[in-house]
């Protein structure tokens, strides 16, 4: 066996504080401890840094879950990269952490227990099972809010004195009800 030869890839691990219009990262290799550098939101920026700074190491990242989904887990596992995105509430942090947070920090301590293998990723559902998700939950919103509505319409014609007849007096409302409603003066 020639001696000069790798016999393991060394290791990347990336943690991410993840925002709208940019992303926080903090590198550490197995070796050694990197920097944090803040790039725009988009995986090519990311890609494109590792690429030209890591090119062959075994890359591990994780950020946490929140507003941004999962479309750049679904990216970075396309490019072979192993993602973790974690429940906030379930990263380790210290008393020191709870009261001085800044990206630069929350990238760091995720980096670090990221290496410990302290952090457990949630799951990360496909795109069609996140589609379906987000319709469902888009309808259990606008099924809540037309219950308001219709809440507050009731209490409205009760603070103005005009009984419901008990035929109407059903969370479903039919087309009769609503054209008593309609035809109120």
């Amino acid at each position: 066996m020639n001696s000069s030869q790798t016999t393991a890839r060394p290791k990347l691990f990336i943690g991410i504080d993840v925002h709208k219009k940019s992303r926080t990262a903090h590198f550490k290799t197995d070796l050694f401890d990197y920097k944090t550098v803040t790039m725009p939101a988009n995986a090519p920026s990311l890609l494109n840094y590792v690429e030209n700074h890591f090119g062959l190491h075994e890359i591990t990242c994780c950020y946490e879950a929140g507003c941004c989904g999962y479309g750049m887990a679904r990216t970075l596992q396309a490019c072979g990269w192993k993602v973790l995105v974690v429940n906030p509430a379930d990263v380790p942090r210290t008393h020191k952490q709870d009261w001085q947070k800044t990206d630069k920090i929350d990238c760091r301590n995720l980096c670090t227990q990221l290496q410990k293998g302290n952090l457990h990723s949630i799951y990360i559902p496909g795109v069609e099972q996140e589609d379906l998700r987000s319709l469902f939950r888009r309808r259990v919103h606008l099924a809540r809010q037309l219950r308001t509505i219709k809440s507050h319409i009731k209490s409205q014609l009760l603070y103005f004195g005009i009984p419901l007849p008990p035929a109407f007096d059903s969370p479903n409302w039919s087309h009769d009800m609503k054209s008593w409603i309609r035809d109120i003066h």
